[in-house]
């Protein structure tokens, strides 16, 4: 356990511990050069372009930007709009902006509305779902059909609102089986779920012949474009030959987009679009009979800050179209460069055919035509040339979630380099634990799923520990 308390609060040591709210307060200087001082440390390895994903703009004046407008709007609540009218402004144009970049018409009935995150964006979706299964249908023991690769925010969200998920199998392009789909769809379904594209992978699933079967169904459709919403419409522009996924494609219902990722905005907001308002009402939750007054929200939150949608509008009527396709280019470039050096890597294999993101696993011969090499131990060797990737399951692999930092002169190469070196090391360390991804061979046992799930609540533990000094 200390190890994990070094791992998630190294200040423990190394700064004063608060438990308790002092009599005098701190000298507020004295306080913000420490807080700055641990900003600097730890967004090293981000403007050193180092990180997957994670960081997507990476230009410090741009934060600096919002940061001020973020200012202006940071003590407003919005849920007081009679306050903050602007609030209306700012999230219906970002709403809009999504909607136009997704061909989502308004005219036709195309809404939205801002959320917290991609999390938020998909919890949201399911619930929307569920409200309205249950008031047009009748469903009484709802369903979610998706790949195994949708992000596990849904099985989070289903989890709590007691939907039952119904996972489809990868075809051999790593995409989702749309036959395996349609045999887990029944009288309960509440809707179907497809990637724009995935975390682990990257990969756009077959929205179109998705979309066709909720049509069949008359169910909904969710695109979780929360990943490449509001990447994959600027690179289309540029020309690259991508799949349909968003409101062009029929059936489609709704889709989840983030702006705190490609949109270049500050943490904390998404966008949940849908194709009619209709759908979006059983979202809403209203009370009249509460002594507080007549209650009304349109999703989860109560609270929040007018500071995140403020920023948010900011972000996008800043960057403009020219600026994101000129990122989109970049982006698709340095990945292709990425890509190129995985396939060239003895030992590596690209999983499907990615553009932004990069998955590779270990191919069946390693690099000197022994054993496969132990992919988490590549990832080692990764990390101690200073690289931050994302570790996979069910197969074990990397991928490298390529973003506006990664794009620098030489990076990608370097990367390359990097990454041959790292398999041979692999090779030539066969048979050592590695200290990435070293639990993954406990899953899929009762015994082995018992052992992580525990070792997991202790992680979560020493991430929320009570100031913890020993």
């Amino acid at each position: 356990m200390s190890d994990l308390l070094d791992g998630f609060y190294p200040y423990r040591t190394s700064s004063h511990t608060f438990t308790t709210i002092e009599d005098v307060g701190r000298d507020r200087a004295e306080v913000l050069a420490e807080v700055a001082a641990m900003a600097d440390r730890e967004d090293a390895m981000g403007r050193a372009g180092l990180v997957s994903g994670s960081l997507y703009s990476g230009d410090h004046e741009h934060y600096a930007y919002l940061a001020q407008v973020f200012a202006l709007y940071a003590h407003a609540n919005i849920l007081q709009r009679d306050m903050s009218p602007s609030a209306t402004k700012f999230e219906a144009e970002i709403v809009a902006m999504a909607l136009d970049l997704l061909h989502g018409d308004p005219a036709a009935g195309a809404c939205g509305v801002v959320t917290s995150g991609g999390s938020e964006s998909l919890v949201t979706a399911l619930f929307t779902y569920r409200e309205q299964a249950v008031r047009e249908r009748g469903v009484a023991v709802p369903n979610v059909v998706m790949p195994v690769t949708a992000h596990v925010a849904l099985d989070k969200g289903a989890h709590w609102m007691g939907i039952e998920v119904r996972h489809a199998p990868l075809a051999d392009d790593f995409r989702v089986d749309v036959a395996a789909m349609a045999d887990l769809i029944d009288d309960q379904t509440i809707c179907l779920v497809g990637s724009a594209g995935n975390y682990p992978h990257g990969l756009i699933d077959p929205i179109v012949e998705l979309a066709a079967l909720a049509l069949d169904h008359g169910i909904g459709m969710h695109v979780d474009g929360c990943l490449g919403g509001f990447l994959l419409p600027w690179a289309e522009q540029l020309g690259y030959d991508l799949p349909r996924w968003d409101f062009r494609v029929p059936g489609v219902t709704s889709i989840s987009a983030d702006t705190h990722k490609y949109g270049y905005a500050l943490k904390g907001t998404s966008t949940l679009l849908y194709s009619s308002p209709e759908l979006r009402h059983n979202q809403y939750f209203t009370y009249p009979d509460w002594p507080g007054g007549l209650y009304l929200s349109p999703g989860l939150a109560g609270s929040r800050s007018g500071g995140l949608v403020a920023s948010t509008w900011a972000a996008l009527v800043t960057t403009g179209a020219d600026a994101y396709r000129s990122a989109a280019a970049e982006i698709f470039a340095t990945a292709a460069v990425i890509r190129a050096g995985v396939e060239a890597t003895p030992g590596l294999e690209v999983i499907g055919d990615p553009t932004f993101l990069i998955a590779f696993k270990a191919a069946a011969q390693g690099p000197d035509g022994g054993d496969p090499v132990d992919i988490y131990l590549v990832n080692d060797a990764l990390k101690e040339a200073g690289w931050r990737l994302n570790s996979l399951q069910l197969p074990p692999a990397l991928h490298f979630c390529v973003t506006r930092p990664n794009t620098a002169p030489g990076l990608a190469d370097r990367f390359v380099a990097d990454l041959g070196r790292a398999v041979r090391y692999a090779a030539d360390n066969r048979g050592t634990p590695a200290a990435s991804g070293a639990m993954y061979g406990f899953g899929g046992t009762p015994q082995g799923n018992e052992t992580i799930n525990g070792l997991m609540v202790a992680v979560l533990d020493a991430m929320h520990a009570v100031a913890p000094t020993d």
